[in-house]
């Protein structure tokens, strides 16, 4: 059995989505997995997954935050610890930079700081501003690990990691990390790309082809790749 570790954005979902989704479905129906691996919040991966079939056995959402399984059961969370939740929030919200905050519960988007976070996430006017608000709350909260999207800037617990939620996957459902592919363009792949046979795009960071196995196209000719080392395994009889 193998198993496909996938970033959503960028790598599953875009202009290849659904000669992946056909190429993804084939490979579990043959006896292996396929997990998501997502900065997104569930809700708004949910989104977008309604209307396809995808034959996904986890879902890694928040970085690493929270994994859900195929039925959206809560398999394991790890949150900011509640007492740095109202002053990181009010830092973001009460920032003019700031045109909305967000704590996200991994089930949806609150303002209520009593809540638990599995994220915060703030929309800034000027991203360059942001950045400078960002580092401040890096220095200032050595418990928080956080970067800079898009669009957002992204807050989680400083343990928190795709990296660190494969690890859970692997040691509590006994996986062989050898049998584990992953596959992502973004900074925030980096951890579970360098550590597990990695993939990237041509079009990544350059920092992240270097820690990459190897690129490809798209998962399709990831899927096609992982078929070529079994067939020379099997004629082998290694």
């Amino acid at each position: 059995m193998k198993i496909i570790v996938s970033d959503f954005d960028g790598t599953l979902f875009g202009k290849d989505f659904d000669e992946n989704r056909k190429a993804i479905n084939d490979f579990v129906h043959r006896g292996n997995l396929f997990i998501i691996a997502t900065g997104r919040a569930m809700n708004y991966l949910a989104e977008d997954l309604s209307m396809v079939d995808i034959d996904c056995e986890y879902y890694i959402c928040n970085d690493g935050g929270v994994i859900f399984d195929k039925y959206f059961n809560v398999v394991y969370r790890k949150d900011i610890k509640q007492e740095l939740v109202r002053p990181i929030y009010h830092i973001l919200a009460d920032d003019d930079n700031m045109l909305e905050t967000f704590i996200d519960t991994s089930h949806g988007y609150v303002s209520d700081t009593s809540k638990c976070a599995n994220g915060i996430i703030a929309r800034p006017y000027d991203r360059d501003k942001a950045m400078i608000t960002l580092e401040n709350i890096l220095r200032k909260f050595p418990d928080i690990n956080g970067y800079m999207s898009t669009h957002w800037i992204n807050l989680i617990d400083k343990d928190v990691s795709k990296k660190a939620a494969i690890d859970y996957l692997v040691e509590t459902y006994r996986y062989s990390d050898t049998d584990i592919y992953t596959v992502g363009d973004g900074m925030n792949d980096y951890d579970m790309i360098e550590h597990y046979k990695g993939y990237t795009f041509e079009s990544s960071p350059e920092d992240l082809k270097r820690v990459a196995v190897g690129t490809v196209n798209n998962i399709k000719e990831l899927i096609e790749l992982i078929d070529k080392k079994e067939e020379v395994v099997d004629d082998r009889g290694w």
